[in-house]
């Protein structure tokens, strides 16, 4: 979803579950819902395993 991969690439320049939900306007336990979707749907362990899943996939795209 939209809100999944936005979690994915706020977690990919380096921001905790809080700060995402600080910047996204949610609760650190909807962060954590997103992210724990996105390491089921991509098959990894944890969230960083995902982020680089996501970017090799072109899900998302990281800032350079």
């Amino acid at each position: 979803t939209d809100r999944e991969r936005e979690c994915l690439l706020w977690t990919s320049r380096g921001k905790t579950t809080w700060e995402i939900s600080q910047v996204l306007e949610i609760s650190e336990n909807t962060v954590l819902f997103h992210l724990n979707r996105c390491m089921r749907k991509l098959k990894v362990f944890s969230k960083h395993h995902a982020v680089v899943k996501a970017i090799m996939m072109g899900i998302i795209v990281p800032e350079i």
